[in-house]
């Protein structure tokens, strides 16, 4: 029974949205307004039957029906509660229902929020969601059912998995245990950061919706903008979220030593970040000025298709990666829905291009202006975003033109091809973060600007002084330093230069600072992710350039030394986890200055696997899980690679400054909330009011 709902549901759902997209269409080319207030009652529908979708499917996994399918594959008996629950999107079937119920969420909370403030929009924002989540709910329905059943005909051995019953005799077959959950998923950082990641996703359909009506409907001045603007935020800031996350569980758990590999699905997450992060930054211009129309829907389809791009190199088996699930039948129906929502949204702002309906106040009356900057902003994102994706799908792309026989050979590009591509974009970047903050609106010049960023190049030239002292002689190194200081000064001299003006005014320093934020916090917001975007250019560069390695076999008290840190294996011990996880555990204490400082224990973990082959489990050695010790000026960081008796070969690590990476993941995410909490008095009010040619750049305070 607890099937059927499942079912039942997951498909009244797929017909709402599809009834929502045609009666939306319907309505508002026929103009019939009571059609489309029916298709925004279906679209809103779509939430509570998915959400009583994924109620069902976690009710199963909490009672161990393992007569689901499903659920055989994610859980066993073993597996904790709290892994029972986030088992929902722990495998392809039960992600694709946890992504769709998202999206429901997404469109119901849009609809609702912005169905009178911007009602001529509201059909094709209903079309274009219901078209997003009508495909993925094919997929749940018809391809990957998170609710099939195991069946048993009477006579054969082996049970098939089905959604209806094959024959007329076969009877539901439920498993005394099932195969348990991905050991690499049982990590609180995995838990947490797929979630993060399908509301980057989800989120960011809601922008690209409003973009296709305002393309559609011709209404394509600043207010789909101003409507979006706060889902484009919420998006970026959980692919933040789960980009940061993701790093962080490939450094726990993978026991490589770093964060970020260049893996395929780690650039599929990457790519739409980079392209929403230079739509929000080019949207202030349109919004303030009424330029960059054409750059914003171009970053914003580019977002969503690429959006699409992530989930489908995830799901179809197209990339290999550890982060990506198992090929599936869902590779080509993903890449038809790819085609097709490319082909319609280039031909549309094609068409909208050559009416000349994209065309704004473009006139840069400076080329030392912020637009300016933010044009050149524009160009650099959507650079680095070229040279990732050629280097993620270099290999897929050739492999196909080889197999049609207009290509001899693959390219495969690997994970060193990235690192000296993209270090000039990020230059570049890092360039832009220093100047955009102080350079004014409209006009500004070369010397204006200069003197404005005087002090900030001063003090970054005194950083990299400090590091010549103090013995630092990596070049590269210390100009990486030295541009990150500098976009840090300049955002903290812009701030500096409000608080002070409001200083003068009477006001104390602290509400001097409290009042300038409150004022405007999706301005001050922005530079506070300068700021977190600034401090985790430290870690990067900190734990990239002076990173050092070790490896050597030790036996009970021996020491080895790294980096001024000496650590002395104490030995070996065995133990269970209330999971089933068989862990080695090595015992080892570091010193510093001769002194103990810490006691580490780096382990590998064991799991029971099933082979379908032999219908057993076996062990299987799937995870090493790393030792460390954390300062904030560096990790010492030990993992196991091999051990025989009480014999242990240690591959150990020193990071420098690896963790200003996570602190500034955290200032960047206050940085978003403050961006995100509504301002004291209204935007249009302030930061986005007419500006005068000529006026200073801080002229809003």
């Amino acid at each position: 029974m607890i099937a059927e709902i499942g079912i039942v549901t997951t498909g009244l759902a797929f017909v709402a949205a599809a009834y929502a997209l045609v009666a939306a269409l319907v309505g508002v080319r026929a103009h019939r307004d009571a059609w489309v207030q029916s298709a925004r009652n279906a679209a809103l529908m779509t939430f509570p039957l998915l959400t009583a979708a994924c109620l069902v499917l976690i009710y199963a996994l909490l009672n161990h029906e393992y007569s689901i399918s499903y659920v055989w594959k994610t859980t066993d008996n073993a597996t904790p509660t709290f892994y029972l629950y986030t088992a929902l999107w722990g495998s392809q079937a039960g992600s694709l229902l946890f992504w769709s119920w998202l999206m429901s969420a997404f469109t119901f909370v849009a609809l609702l929020l912005n169905w009178r403030s911007e009602r001529r929009l509201m059909p094709y924002v209903i079309a274009a969601t219901m078209a997003t989540l009508g495909f993925f709910l094919v997929l749940n329905v018809f391809i990957e059912n998170p609710f099939e059943r195991y069946w048993l005909t009477p006579g054969e051995s082996q049970p098939v998995s089905a959604l209806f019953r094959p024959t007329g005799n076969a009877e539901v077959f439920s498993p005394a245990d099932g195969t348990g959950l991905n050991p690499l998923l049982r990590h609180l950082g995995m838990v947490i950061h797929p979630p993060m990641l399908y509301l980057g996703f989800t989120g960011f359909v809601i922008p690209f919706a409003f973009a296709f009506a305002a393309l559609a409907t011709g209404q394509l001045g600043a207010s789909w903008i101003r409507a979006t603007r706060a889902w484009a935020l919420v998006a970026w800031l959980f692919l933040s979220l789960g980009l940061l996350l993701g790093g962080r569980w490939a450094y726990d758990v993978l026991g490589w030593g770093g964060y970020w590999g260049w893996d395929p699905v780690e650039n599929a997450a990457l790519l739409p970040w980079l392209t929403g992060t230079a739509f929000l930054h080019s949207a202030v211009v349109q919004e303030k000025r009424g330029m960059l129309k054409f750059w914003n829907m171009l970053l914003i389809i580019l977002t969503f298709l690429l959006v699409i791009l992530g989930t489908f190199a995830t799901r179809s088996g197209v990339v290999s990666s550890v982060h990506a699930f198992a090929e599936s039948e869902i590779g080509m129906p993903m890449f038809v829905f790819l085609s097709g929502s490319a082909l319609i949204s280039v031909l549309l702002l094609a068409w909208r291009q050559e009416r000349g309906d994209l065309r704004g106040a473009d006139h840069l009356d400076s080329v030392f202006s912020r637009e300016s900057l933010f044009l050149l902003n524009n160009w650099l994102f959507l650079g680095l975003t070229v040279v990732v994706l050629w280097g993620t799908w270099a290999e897929a792309i050739t492999t196909i033109l080889v197999d049609l026989g207009l290509r001899d050979t693959i390219i495969n590009l690997g994970p060193n091809y990235f690192p000296p591509v993209v270090r000039p974009f990020l230059v570049g970047i890092f360039i832009l973060m220093g100047f955009a903050p102080l350079a004014a609106w409209r006009r500004s010049t070369a010397e204006r600007l200069g003197r404005a960023s005087l002090i900030p190049f001063v003090l970054s030239v005194a950083v990299v002084a400090i590091l010549v002292v103090t013995g630092v002689d990596n070049i590269l190194a210390m100009f990486g330093f030295g541009l990150v200081a500098f976009a840090g000064f300049s955002t903290i001299a812009e701030i500096a230069k409000g608080v002070a003006a409001r200083h003068r005014r009477g006001e104390g320093y602290w509400a001097a600072f409290s009042n300038l934020i409150g004022r405007d916090r999706h301005r001050y917001g922005g530079y506070f992710i300068h700021l977190g975007i600034v401090v985790m250019g430290l870690g990067v560069i900190g734990s990239t350039s002076f990173q050092e390695i070790t490896q050597q076999t030790m036996n009970p008290g021996d020491t080895v030394t790294l980096g001024g840190y000496t650590m002395e294996y104490n030995g070996l011990t065995d133990a269970m986890a209330e999971d089933g996880r068989h862990m080695t555990i090595a015992r080892a204490t570091v010193y510093r200055d001769g002194e103990a400082v810490d006691t580490i224990r780096p382990r590998r973990d064991t799991f029971l696997t099933f082979d379908s082959n032999t219908q057993r489990f076996t062990p299987t050695t799937n995870m090493s899980i790393p030792g460390a010790h954390s300062t904030l000026a560096a990790d010492f960081y030990a993992i196991i690679t091999f051990w025989e008796g009480n014999t242990v070969t240690f591959r150990i690590y020193l990071n420098p400054l690896i963790n200003f990476v996570w602190l500034g993941g955290i200032i960047l995410i206050v940085g978003t909330v403050v961006a995100l909490w509504p301002s004291r008095q209204p935007l249009t009010q302030l930061h986005y009011a007419p500006v005068q040619a000529g006026a200073p750049a801080s002229g809003d305070r």
